[in-house]
C-alpha cells in the first residue's frame, strides 16, 4: 500500500515538499516514487532521491522538479520501487494493471447489424480484433421480437485479413434487419465498466479512478507479479537482478497456469469454409472437382 501524506507547508521549490513526522518512513521512502493525487501537479510522479528524506524537517527531495511548487494540503502518494505511472523507463503500477487485463479475456458476442446481401463485414471498429484465432464462432439472428429466439450457427464463414480493417465473410448473405453475431475473445482491457455497466470502451484500459474491470484480485496479483519482478530486474545489483529474473520466471509459470484453470477456453471449430479439391480421373481423361465440407 502507498503512504499517503499531506504537506503541512508550501514547498519553497517544485522539487521539495514538507510533510509531518517522516522518521518512521526513512527506509521505505528510499528510492520511492511520489505521485501527486490532486492539485496543479495531479497525475505527475517523481522518484525520491537517495537520502532525499530529512526526518528532522519532514522534507522530501525528488529527482526532478514538479511543474509548479506543491501547495500545502496537497495529498501525495509514496509508492515503492515502481511509480504509479510510467517514469524513467519503468512501467508504472497503472501500466502493469492494464497489461494484466490485456492478456486476460472474456468471451462475448459482438452484434453487428446485417446489410442486405452483404457478404464481408469489416471489423475495423474493433481495434483489438486483428487475428482469426480471436474469433470463436459466428452466428446470426433473424429480425424478430421474440426474446427467446436462438442464435443460428453460420456454418460457412472465413476471416478476411486486411491490415487494420480485417473482416468476416459469410457464405450466406443476411437480410436487412438481421444481426450478425461474432463470438470473440475480448481482452479485459477493452471490456470495462465506466459507470454505465460493463462493455466495450473507446480507449483501452482503466483510466479513471471509478473504472472497473472483471478480473478478480487473485488473478491480478498472480499475473501482475511477473510484470513487477521483470521491472525490478532492470535495475540494481547484478545478484539482485538475477534473483528477480528467477522470480519472474516462476511468477510467469504461475500466471499461465492460473489463466489455464480460471479463464474460459471454448472449443474453436477449425473447418468453417468449404474448399474445392481437384483430382485427376482414374482413367487419365481429365479432372474432377469435389467440395469439402466447411
Amino acid at each position: 500500500m502507498p503512504i499517503i501524506l499531506d504537506p503541512i507547508a508550501g514547498a519553497p521549490t517544485p522539487a521539495l515538499a514538507t510533510f509531518p513526522t517522516l522518521g518512521q518512513y526513512r527506509r521505505r521512502l528510499a528510492d520511492a516514487a511520489g505521485f501527486t493525487i490532486l492539485g496543479p501537479n495531479a497525475g505527475q510522479n517523481r522518484r525520491v532521491v537517495y537520502g532525499g528524506l530529512a526526518p528532522g524537517t519532514g522534507t522530501v527531495t525528488v529527482e526532478a522538479p514538479y511543474s509548479v511548487a506543491t501547495p500545502a494540503g496537497t495529498p501525495v502518494e509514496f509508492h515503492g520501487k515502481l511509480p504509479a505511472t510510467r517514469r524513467e523507463g519503468r512501467l508504472g503500477l497503472n501500466d502493469i494493471v492494464n497489461r494484466v487485463l490485456a492478456e486476460c479475456w472474456t468471451v462475448q458476442k459482438l452484434p453487428i447489424p446485417a446489410v442486405q446481401d452483404q457478404r464481408v463485414y469489416p471489423m475495423g471498429a474493433y481495434p483489438w480484433l486483428r487475428a482469426e484465432d480471436q474469433v470463436i464462432e459466428v452466428y446470426s439472428l433473424g429480425q424478430t421480437t421474440d426474446p427467446n429466439a436462438q442464435d443460428q450457427l453460420m456454418i460457412n464463414w472465413r476471416w478476411v485479413p486486411a491490415g487494420d480493417n480485417p473482416g468476416i465473410e459469410v457464405a450466406m448473405p443476411l437480410n436487412a434487419g438481421d444481426t450478425l453475431k461474432v463470438q470473440c475473445f475480448v481482452p479485459l482491457s477493452w471490456w470495462i465498466n465506466q459507470g454505465a455497466g460493463f462493455g466495450l470502451v473507446a480507449s483501452e484500459g482503466l483510466v479513471s479512478e471509478t473504472d472497473q474491470a472483471l478480473l478478480n484480485l487473485m488473478g491480478m496479483e498472480i499475473i501482475g507479479a511477473s510484470y513487477v519482478y521483470w521491472e525490478l530486474a532492470k535495475w540494481g545489483l547484478p545478484e539482485d537482478r538475477a534473483e528477480y529474473r528467477q522470480l519472474r520466471a516462476q511468477a510467469r509459470a504461475a500466471a499461465n497456469e492460473w489463466k489455464r484453470l480460471s479463464l474460459d477456453h471454448p472449443k474453436i471449430r477449425k473447418q468453417h469454409w468449404p474448399a474445392m479439391l481437384t483430382v485427376r480421373s482414374r482413367d487419365n481423361y481429365g479432372y474432377h472437382s469435389y467440395m469439402t465440407p466447411g
